[in-house]
């Protein structure tokens, strides 16, 4: 089958009267930026987010195997930390002496 289209495509190009020289290096100008493509693409993959790591441990046949136990301890080792926010610091010059109800302006 692959061929059969080669070969259409070149006898094509020889009686339309371009040269064979021309249709091999386009071929190969073709595959290059095919490989550059390919390269680029899996260079700039982006990798697979960290909870989805619970579902491949899942996948395993030690974890259909084991206890519920271990089970817990396979998925909490491959679980993402929870992202805990630092405590707001709240600067001298806005903390104030006088105590406001909650309805009081200026």
């Amino acid at each position: 089958m692959y061929a059969d289209v080669m070969f259409f495509f070149v006898s094509m190009a020889v009686a339309l009267g371009v040269s064979l020289n021309f249709v091999a290096i386009s071929l190969l100008l073709l595959a290059a930026g095919l490989a550059g493509l390919t390269i680029w693409f899996w260079i700039s993959a982006r990798p697979e987010p960290e909870a989805l790591a619970p579902l491949e441990v899942m996948s395993q046949a030690d974890f259909a195997q084991s206890d519920e136990e271990t089970r817990k301890q396979m998925l909490n080792s491959v679980r993402a930390a929870p992202v805990i926010a630092a405590p707001a610091v709240v600067s001298a010059s806005v903390v104030q002496d006088t105590p406001q109800t909650p309805n009081a302006t200026k």
